[in-house]
């Protein structure tokens, strides 16, 4: 069985998908000799840490940077990455976001031995998850990373031993993912139909949330589905400076019905 005191390990990670990690690991009692969030660290500072703690390996989870070649030397290239994805689909920094957006039917987890490209490794092992089409990116990184914990613990002691037998990505199914930016969620319902824009509510819930404008400030969508008609249909809102309420509650501040203000914002 796989014991940390034998092989001091450091987990990089960052919200949202670190913590999750973290958690399993410490309630397995396999958490990690260090837990590091810092992305300011300097590669002398990493190198330092991997010295003084005689690092033996590094597990990664969303750490939100790239980690340079000399510390992956440092530990002899035994560097881990639990990806929340079915790699190589969604490569890169957003992969529970772009899997929300293109309505996948099922999304997954993998741990992979890094390698000098991008989520680009050989893959040590994978999980599936069915997908029922109103998740979360929240959700999603809780089921995901607890997932990829357990299954970095059930491979990590052959991985450390040599006894695993890695396989290589199909790199030509690569697909890949970008950094996620404000203006992203802005909903255009004159061009996006009422599925997307409702998938992208639900992507960019927490951040950058999903918006359009009103009277020249801008109104978050929070929450919506979709109605018997195929339309949008909001149910949480919030105000440029307000606070979140119900749809029904902003139209009536705006001494609309809720049929006539969804019409104004061309979500019907």
């Amino acid at each position: 069985m796989f014991k940390p005191k034998d092989y001091p390990f450091i987990l990089f990670g960052s919200d949202p998908l670190g913590p999750v990690v973290l958690r399993t690991l410490e309630m397995a009692d396999c958490a990690p000799t260090l837990y590091i969030s810092d992305k300011k660290l300097t590669l002398d500072e990493q190198l330092d840490l991997v010295e003084q703690y005689k690092i033996s390996f590094i597990l990664v989870a969303g750490y939100g940077r790239i980690l340079k070649q000399a510390l992956l030397d440092s530990v002899a290239g035994q560097v881990l990455n639990i990806h929340p994805s079915l790699l190589p689909e969604y490569r890169g920094p957003a992969p529970v976001v772009q899997t929300i957006l293109d309505g996948a039917t099922e999304t997954g987890v993998t741990v992979i031995e890094l390698d000098a490209q991008v989520d680009h490794g050989p893959v040590l092992a994978q999980e599936n998850y069915p997908l029922r089409g109103n998740e979360t990116p929240s959700e999603l990184y809780e089921i995901l990373g607890d997932r990829g914990a357990r299954m970095f613990l059930d491979v990590i002691e052959d991985y450390l031993n040599d006894e695993l037998d890695m396989l290589p990505q199909n790199h030509d199914d690569a697909s890949f993912t970008h950094f996620v930016k404000k203006e992203d969620g802005l909903l255009l319902p004159e061009k996006e139909s009422a599925v997307d824009m409702e998938r992208k509510i639900r992507a960019y819930a927490g951040w950058p949330s999903a918006w359009l404008m009103h009277e020249e400030k801008r109104l978050i969508i929070h929450k919506a589905h979709i109605g018997s008609n195929g339309e949008l249909v909001p149910t949480e809102v919030q105000p440029e400076n307000g606070k979140r309420m119900s749809f029904e509650a902003y139209a009536s501040g705006q001494r609309l019905k809720p049929t006539a203000l969804a019409q104004a914002l061309h979500l019907n």
